[in-house]
């Protein structure tokens, strides 16, 4: 006798509704915002490191410059140490005090000799720049952020988006001894001298333009 068999009732087929498709739709913006929000921080990141490795970068070359550039033969002109040369005396001058007086005619009518280039007075911090971004080492720096030459600021303002990717080189006095602060801190600016030691410190301003300091040397 066979057995008779036991029908199953059919399973509907599971339809999407349009709360089902609003709610998948939603998602799929969720997921994709996620995604483009990281890319974005990734982005930003990798631009306040490029600024951090220009500040790093700037360190590097004056720490070591610091150390080389009170040698007569520095080969960046325009960062050497030392004071004022003494001036030169000009040689028709020199040749008058010298010659006899029965030479004196001979002497005005013979062509004026070219005196020597007066020397120059001691290197300020704006011609060490220029000659600095001259080098191998500095023409090719940008600010990751705009894509151009870091500009030298006073200070990072939180509050000035222009500021951003910007380096701040600042001197360091000290202070009596006793004062309640080590020393005072200043713009280095461009008419400031470098002819003697300097304690530097250099900063660059990140994306929100806050200050990330880099390090405090010795130029």
């Amino acid at each position: 006798m066979d057995t008779p068999t036991e029908q199953r009732p059919d399973v509907p087929k599971m339809k999407f509704t349009p709360g089902d498709y609003m709610f998948l739709t939603f998602m799929a913006v969720v997921v994709i915002a996620v995604i483009w929000i990281g890319v974005l921080a990734h982005e930003e990141a990798s631009k306040t490191e490029g600024a951090k490795r220009n500040g790093e970068q700037l360190v590097a070359w004056l720490t070591e410059a610091g150390t080389q550039r009170a040698n007569p033969d520095y080969s960046v002109g325009a960062c050497a140490a030392g004071g004022k040369a003494p001036e030169a005396v000009p040689a028709v001058a020199a040749q008058a005090a010298s010659a006899p007086e029965d030479a004196a005619s001979t002497a005005e009518a013979a062509p004026a000799a070219p005196a020597k280039e007066a020397a120059k007075g001691p290197n300020t911090w704006g011609a060490c720049m220029a000659q600095m971004f001259s080098l191998p080492a500095f023409k090719d720096m940008k600010n990751p952020f705009f894509e151009e030459r870091p500009q030298f600021v006073a200070a990072c303002v939180p509050s000035d988006s222009t500021l951003t990717g910007a380096m701040v080189v600042e001197k360091l006095v000290p202070t009596p001894v006793g004062s309640s602060i080590p020393f005072v801190a200043s713009q280095l600016v461009d008419t400031d001298l470098i002819d003697a030691k300097l304690q530097l410190r250099v900063s660059v301003c990140d994306k929100g333009s806050y200050a990330i300091k880099i390090a405090e040397f010795e130029f």
